[in-house]
């Protein structure tokens, strides 16, 4: 599961693992995978990965997902991706250093094994992996969680932006810029999924989402395969929240937007 930042995506990881799958045993607070936020939320090496070796750390993930054990190359291949994160400073708090040790230390050691009938993860940047999941996964399925792009834009959350925005030719960090990324990130990702998963690959839309919870849950876990009751489907469906800066965007001059900036907003299934 992903989505361009600041999208929903933590609500919905949370709605999944109360509905009992399993995301990892090392999350943040927006349930991110941090696993894979080591080893694959790395611009400069995403610049250069060959899709062998992209496959080479996607068997290191699915190995520590899997609890089964990974080899001395592998590890050290670990090691890499902790040593990128510090040295070019992925993370922008106080956590620079000690977060990317304590993360891949976690991937390197043993952990405990979790018999789950369900397992997947969320990690907003995913999307910018698909080709190459179903590769690896040729029966997975990919949610791709949506939200206005008006109101993304105007958002302070800037990291996807600044770390993959290069790789999708965008290279400033402007209001326009914030749209432009979503718009591509968005449409390369629809067409990708469309394309390569057809019916295993589903748009959630946060703010449909927030305005017919019930419903849409409903037809969230039919689609995801999982099995719930009454009981579950209430406690679940219970959990999103239409968020506070929903339609943010009329209170800004829509002008720093180009007529085919708008235009293809509403191509992706959002009007002004």
């Amino acid at each position: 599961m992903g989505g361009v930042g600041g999208s929903g995506t933590r609500v919905i990881a949370q709605m999944l693992i109360e509905a009992g799958v399993y995301m990892g045993d090392m999350l943040n607070e927006p349930k991110d995978n941090l696993w894979f936020t080591l080893l694959f939320r790395r611009p400069k090496w995403l610049s250069n990965a060959s899709e062998t070796k992209q496959l080479e750390f996607l068997e290191i993930f699915h190995k520590k997902m899997m609890n089964e054990k990974i080899s001395f190359s592998e590890k050290f291949k670990v090691r890499t991706a902790e040593f990128e994160f510090i040295i070019e400073k992925y993370i922008r708090n106080k956590d620079w250093f000690s977060l990317p040790v304590k993360i891949s230390k976690s991937i390197r050691s043993k952990g405990d094994f979790s018999d789950n009938k369900y397992w997947g993860w969320k990690e907003p940047n995913t999307h910018l992996y698909i080709q190459i999941l179903a590769k690896k996964y040729p029966e997975m399925k990919y949610l791709f969680i949506m939200r206005n792009g008006l109101d993304m834009a105007f958002s302070d959350n800037k990291v996807q932006l600044r770390n993959f925005g290069r790789h999708f030719g965008i290279k400033g960090n402007s209001t326009a810029d914030s749209l432009e990324f979503w718009i591509r990130a968005n449409s390369k990702v629809i067409e990708s999924g469309k394309e390569i998963l057809g019916e295993r690959f589903k748009i959630l839309q946060m703010e449909k989402l927030c305005m017919n919870p019930k419903q849409e849950t409903e037809i969230l876990l039919k689609w995801a395969g999982i099995k719930y009751n009454d009981s579950l489907l209430e406690k679940i469906y219970s959990i999103p929240k239409l968020p506070s800066s929903t339609n943010r965007y009329k209170e800004f001059n829509l002008s720093v937007f180009s007529k085919e900036q708008l235009y293809a907003l509403k191509q992706l299934g959002y009007n002004q």
